[in-house]
C-alpha cells in the first residue's frame, strides 16, 4: 500500500515537471520573437526537443532514482518495520516472559499462599483436635473422678447396710436364739409333761389292755377246756395258735406233749371256734397269737 502510494506521488511529480518544461517553452519562443531582426534565428523546434529529450532523460533519471530511493526507502522502511517488527516480537516476547515469569511467581504465590493456608488450617485443625482431645480427656478423668467418688460412696454405704443388716441379723438370730432356747425350754417342759402322761397313759392302757388280754385268755382257755375230751392217761400238750379277728383259727402248733394229748387238744381246740375275741386291736394284737397248755392231771375212769 505505502509502495503504491510513492509511485502515484513520483507520476504527479513527473507530470508537473513536463507541465513546467512546456511552460518554458512557450516563454522562450516569445522571447526570441520580440528580441528583433538583429538576432540570428535559431531553430527553436530543435533545441526543444533536445532540451526535452534531456529533460526526458533527467526526468526518466530522477524517476529512477527517484524510485530506487523510493525502493530503498520502502526497503529501508520494510527492515525498519522487520526490525522494529523484531523489536516488538522481543518485548512482546520479553513482555509474555515476563508475564509468564509473573503468572508462574504468581502461581507460585499462590501456592505458598495456598499451603501456608493448608498448613495454618491443619495446625488449626491439629490445635482444635488436641484441645478436644483435651477436653475430652479433660471430661473423662473428671467423669472417672466422679465414678470413682460415686463408687467409694456406694461402697461406703454398702458396707454401712451390711454392718446395719450385720447387725440386725445378729440381733434378730440373737432374739431368735433366746426364743429358740426358750421354746426348746418350754418344748422339753412340756415333752417331758406329755412323756410323763402318755406314759402314765401307756401304763393305765397297757394295764386295760393285759387286764382285758387276760379275761380273754381265760374265756379262750376256758372255752377249748369245755371242748376237750381228755385221755385217760395222765399227760399235757403245749400249742401256739394264730386267731383272726373273727375267733376262727388260722393255725395250730403242737410245741410240745403227749400225741394222745395233742390230738385231743387240737381237736377241742377247732370245736371251740369261734374263739372268743377283743373288738380292741390293742387287746386283739396280744391274743392273736397265744401259747397255751393243756394238761390232764387226775386219772379218771
Amino acid at each position: 500500500m505505502k509502495f503504491n502510494t510513492a509511485i502515484i506521488v513520483s507520476i504527479v511529480v513527473h507530470i508537473g515537471l513536463i507541465g513546467l518544461l512546456l511552460t518554458n517553452y512557450q516563454f522562450s519562443k516569445v522571447e526570441l520573437e520580440q528580441t528583433g531582426s538583429n538576432q540570428p534565428k535559431i531553430n527553436a523546434k530543435a533545441v526543444d526537443s533536445k532540451r526535452v529529450e534531456q529533460l526526458a532523460e533527467q526526468l526518466k533519471k530522477q524517476r529512477v532514482d527517484q524510485q530506487r530511493k523510493e525502493q530503498k526507502r520502502l526497503d529501508d522502511l520494510k527492515r525498519a518495520e522487520e526490525r522494529a517488527k523484531k523489536r516488538r516480537e522481543a518485548e512482546e516476547q520479553k513482555a509474555e516472559n515476563a508475564r509468564k515469569r509473573r503468572e508462574q511467581a504468581e502461581r507460585k504465590r499462590k501456592e505458598e499462599e495456598s499451603k501456608a493456608l493448608a498448613l495454618k488450617k491443619k495446625r488449626e485443625k491439629e490445635e482444635e483436635e488436641r484441645k478436644k482431645k483435651a477436653e475430652q480427656e479433660r471430661k473423662q478423668k473428671a467423669e472417672a473422678e466422679r465414678k470413682r467418688k460415686a463408687e467409694e460412696e456406694r461402697k461406703r454405704k454398702a458396707e454401712a447396710e451390711r454392718k446395719r443388716k450385720q447387725k440386725e441379723e445378729e440381733e434378730r438370730k440373737r432374739k431368735e436364739a433366746e426364743e429358740k432356747a426358750r421354746q426348746e425350754a418350754l418344748e422339753r417342759e412340756m415333752a417331758a409333761a406329755m412323756e410323763a402322761q402318755a406314759a402314765e397313759l401307756a401304763a393305765a392302757r397297757q394295764a386295760a389292755v393285759m387286764s382285758e388280754v387276760d379275761i380273754f385268755n381265760t374265756r379262750i382257755r376256758s372255752k377249748i377246756e369245755r371242748n376237750w375230751f381228755k385221755p385217760e392217761s395222765i399227760g399235757q400238750c403245749t400249742f401256739r395258735i394264730k386267731i383272726s379277728p373273727g375267733g376262727l383259727v388260722i393255725n395250730i402248733e403242737v410245741i410240745d406233749g403227749a400225741p394222745a394229748h395233742c390230738e385231743s387238744g387240737r381237736r377241742a381246740i377247732l370245736r371251740a371256734e369261734p374263739l372268743p375275741v377283743s373288738k380292741d386291736p390293742d387287746v386283739f394284737n396280744v391274743l392273736r397269737t397265744r401259747t397255751f397248755k393243756l394238761e390232764n392231771e387226775n386219772d379218771e375212769q
